[in-house]
């Protein structure tokens, strides 16, 4: 799988040199300017600059649905599995009740994430 001429390669793009928040759960996550984006496998990883000295790379899964929301300066990144399985409930019920092994932060979430200063 890659991200090359997707709707998230183009919503990166966008976000490059912006100053972002990320929020899970309403927490923030990360924020800083964009600098750098590129895959690794099934993630993404991100070089954000906090300030002038701290410059820090991260990686997150690759989401099953982006929505990018320009007026409001607000892009989503869906992880939720009723996403993952485009509604199906027959096969969201099958994939619900199966153990979580990891303490994923991004597991059935979304992650927002806000331009500031725009």
């Amino acid at each position: 799988m890659t991200i090359n001429d997707t709707e998230l390669e183009d919503t990166l793009k966008y976000l490059l040199q912006k100053n972002l928040k990320l929020y899970i759960n309403n927490k923030q996550y990360r924020k800083g300017r964009l600098l750098l984006f590129k895959q690794n496998n099934y993630h993404i990883e991100l070089t954000i600059k906090k300030n002038d000295t701290d410059v820090k790379k991260f990686e997150i899964p690759i989401p099953f649905a982006v929505e990018l929301w320009k007026d409001d300066g607000l892009v989503y990144f869906d992880y939720r599995l009723l996403t993952l399985t485009k509604k199906n409930t027959m096969v969201y019920n099958i994939l619900k009740p199966l153990s979580v092994e990891t303490n994923n932060k991004f597991y059935d979430k979304i992650l927002e994430i806000q331009i500031v200063g725009e």
